[in-house]
């Protein structure tokens, strides 16, 4: 144990103002192994304590980085076996997808051959309607020229009736049907 010095009871208690001359110790024996062997034991104390206090250290880092480790592979094959889940999900979605894509193509091309076929209808029925059509005018056409000529004889018939000279207007209906029949003369 080392000297202890109260220098704020006794500043100046055991204080030297003159120059030493040292070495002060005219002899000393030494005992080399005793020595040495002293010097060992503390190194090898102080490596122990260090070798305990560094492997202590490495200990619990390799124990926390196995936690880790071990934390982190368990979290990997949580992912692994979701993304393994999610996949076959995903190629279910995929096969039912393309079997609802094979009934759309075969409705879609079932419409289609409707819609063929109903073009090839309103093109039939477009013509028959053209076809009525041309036969309605003709049938007017024939109906207003008989109605028109009914008329003509019927005024003829009157005017005969109540003139008694049927002459004039019978001579302007003839000459009338000669001018329509008669083809255009240039």
């Amino acid at each position: 144990m080392g000297l202890f010095i109260n220098k704020l009871v006794h500043p100046e208690m055991y204080k030297n103002t003159e120059k030493l001359n040292e070495p002060n110790q005219s002899l000393v024996r030494k005992n080399e192994l005793s020595a040495f062997m002293t010097e060992q034991q503390e190194i090898n104390k102080l490596l122990n304590q260090m070798l305990k206090h560094e492997l202590g250290d490495k200990i619990i880092q390799l124990s926390e980085h196995y936690e880790t480790m071990a934390s982190q592979l368990g979290k990997q094959e949580e992912t692994t076996h979701l993304l393994s889940t999610i996949m076959n999900e995903q190629l279910e979605l995929q096969r039912e997808v393309a079997v609802k894509m094979a009934k759309q193509k075969e409705i879609h091309g079932g419409i289609l051959k409707r819609l063929d076929k109903q073009d090839a209808l309103l093109d039939k029925l477009s013509r028959q309607l053209n076809h009525i059509r041309s036969i309605i005018f003709e049938r007017t056409n024939y109906l207003a020229t008989k109605i028109d000529d009914g008329y003509k004889l019927t005024s003829s018939y009157v005017y005969k009736l109540m003139t008694g000279s049927d002459h004039p207007l019978t001579f302007f209906l003839l000459n009338q049907k000669k001018e329509e029949n008669q083809p255009p003369q240039e």
